[in-house]
């Protein structure tokens, strides 16, 4: 929140904001302003990884319409060449901004791409289902762990609302929202919380309590602090390494 602001506070002291949050102690390498502009570097990250012998996989996550862009397909293919520790996971909501995809890709399946580079594919109909995204990502990523290269994972999803405030969403109809926002993973997830006797209903009401307390706090906190200072633009470049 503190980074969102443009605080002195946030992960990246201020300078990412929206487009650049970026945590490299927590292994977040950076979101980016360019549609595609992660896939380099998340190829860059795993080469990294591969290069210093660790057992760590790097995801590079995008969404569908990013996929069209000349650096996905070069990142895709160098990673595979190098057998790097990379998943590219896509969150297929069928609009790049109020393009349907349709209009932009061919064939029906983005995940089926993994193909022109001699990687595996795969695919979750239900991007909005918690314990089939996760069933999926831990086979993924114990296979690309154990050295088997690098993989595509693909995932329907949807966007709610306009891809910005400008975004009126006249090109969808109301009642596609609608049955998108049916199935609401969060909603789903406790559904199966509560099906399968995991989680009660207060201890969720607990959980959901207690995780609304916190976004609050980190509002508060990002309020409360201060604006940087303009000699932390020259913090943290690589003149000084």
């Amino acid at each position: 929140m503190a980074e969102l602001a443009g605080k002195a506070t946030g992960s990246s002291k201020g300078r990412g904001g929206s487009m650049h949050l970026a945590n490299l102690e927590k292994g977040n390498y950076g979101t980016n302003g360019i549609v595609g502009g992660g896939y380099a570097l998340a190829v860059g990250a795993a080469l990294t990884q591969q290069y210093e012998g660790t057992d760590r996989v790097v995801v590079a996550f995008s969404g569908d319409s990013a996929t069209n862009e000349g650096s996905f397909h070069e990142s895709v293919n160098l990673a595979a060449v190098w057998n790097l520790p990379v998943i590219f996971f896509i969150i297929n909501n069928r609009y790049g901004i109020s393009t349907d995809i349709s209009y932009s890709t061919k064939i029906d399946h983005l995940y089926k791409r993994a193909d022109a580079y001699g990687i595996p594919g795969y695919y979750v109909p239900d991007g909005n289902d918690v314990v089939a995204v996760q069933a999926m990502m831990d086979k993924v990523v114990a296979d690309v762990r154990a050295g088997k290269g690098p993989a595509i994972v693909e995932v329907e999803s949807y966007r709610w609302f306009g891809h910005s405030t400008a975004d009126a969403g006249a090109y969808r109809t109301k009642e596609e929202v609608d049955a998108w926002k049916a199935k609401d993973p969060i909603k789903k997830y406790r559904t199966y919380l509560l099906s399968e006797g995991i989680a009660s209903e207060e201890e969720l009401d607990q959980l959901a309590d207690a995780v609304a307390d916190e976004v609050k706090e980190a509002v508060a906190f990002a309020e409360e602090s201060p604006f940087p200072e303009l000699s932390v633009a020259f913090e943290d470049v690589f003149v000084d390494e």
